[in-house]
């Protein structure tokens, strides 16, 4: 009796984009080809956010200004606006949201970084 073994959702990501890459892209005709790429685009950012746990990247950021895990980004976001936290109550704030952004486009888009010197 063979041994069947069970591929992970990552494993399988993996196999379906470079399956698509090599043998189906590029073999469908030049009106398709945009799409075949959005494809390949979001198989490489749903493999990256595997590899991340994108909602830890937010709790980074968020444990930082509320305790116990209470805040949201939104609730973040209003007490920028209002003045609530900035610079002088948390000197680090700029820091933090540009540390938080670059870890937002390791998963979204890593050529971003790359074309700047930041390595994903």
């Amino acid at each position: 009796m063979s041994e069947h073994r069970r591929l992970g959702a990552e494993a399988l990501l993996d196999l379906v984009a470079e399956a698509f890459k090599a043998e189906i892209a590029p073999a469908l005709p030049a009106d398709k080809r945009y799409l075949a790429a959005m494809i390949g685009n979001a198989l490489d950012i749903a493999r990256r956010e595997m590899a991340v746990e994108e909602e830890a990247l937010g709790f980074q950021l968020l444990d930082h200004f509320f305790d116990d895990g209470d805040g949201t980004m939104q609730e973040l976001s209003r007490a920028i606006r209002s003045g609530e936290v900035n610079d002088k109550t948390n000197p680090d704030l700029r820091a933090r949201l540009k540390a938080h952004l670059a870890n937002e486009l390791k998963v979204r888009n890593p050529r971003f970084l790359g074309g700047r010197g930041v390595k994903g």
